[in-house]
């Protein structure tokens, strides 16, 4: 694949074929922005959980919490927990980080 430079953010635009070529490496940093996420897992205590309207009662029976979202099943679509939303935020403002105007989510189905 080939990637152009623009902005923080590659396009692709397809498959290339291309001989391999060595590249400068202060170019090639000078062409790019690195971007980098962070996975973090964490127990919040908010009422439901973090994608879907299900509660996160500790000690319920097992697979009594989960709905359509929690079982990633096709066309089930996630509901943001803005409480959640609002603590990263307050956490990250804490630790005097820059809080980033939008944010995306990925979703792993399997």
């Amino acid at each position: 694949m080939r990637l152009l430079a623009g902005g923080t953010h590659p396009t692709r635009i397809g498959a290339v074929t291309t001989t391999a070529e060595l590249l400068d490496y202060d170019d090639v940093v000078a062409r790019f922005d690195p971007v980098l996420g962070l996975e973090v897992h964490v127990e919040l205590s908010t009422a439901t959980k973090m994608f879907c309207g299900c509660p996160t009662d500790f000690g319920a029976e097992p697979n009594t919490q989960v709905c359509p979202v929690c079982l990633g099943l096709p066309g089930a679509l996630p509901t943001l927990n803005a409480a959640a939303v609002e603590s990263a935020i307050r956490i990250g403002l804490a630790l005097n980080c820059q809080i980033a105007d939008w944010s995306r989510f990925a979703r792993k189905n399997y």
